[in-house]
């Protein structure tokens, strides 16, 4: 049988932490490699960088969907939710202007 005990205060706060650090180091993996597709002159390592940074969006997004079993409160969410929109938006920018 396997025993739960309960989470303290600290360890909510600090699984919260880390999964909000998470959470910000994929969006900017996403961006870096929005940025990166942009500067390449070969389509197949442009393609690659933006299925890398879809995929760091999408786990993002999949991040957010329980942001309550994650420990995160309502000011984060709607930052990560911010930053979700820059990357769909510099997705698409990169998307017309090839």
């Amino acid at each position: 049988m396997i025993r739960l005990w309960p989470i303290t205060e600290a360890q909510r706060t600090g699984a919260m932490a880390s999964w909000l650090e998470f959470l910000r180091i994929e969006a900017d993996l996403a961006m870096t490699f929005i940025d990166c597709a942009g500067n390449q002159s070969n389509p197949a390592n442009a393609a690659r960088s933006l299925l890398n940074a879809r995929t760091a969006l999408s786990e993002i997004q999949r991040g957010l969907m329980k942001p309550t079993a994650r420990g995160l409160d309502e000011g984060a969410v709607l930052l990560q939710q911010d930053r979700c929109i820059e990357i769909e938006s510099a997705l698409a920018k990169l998307r017309i202007s090839r």
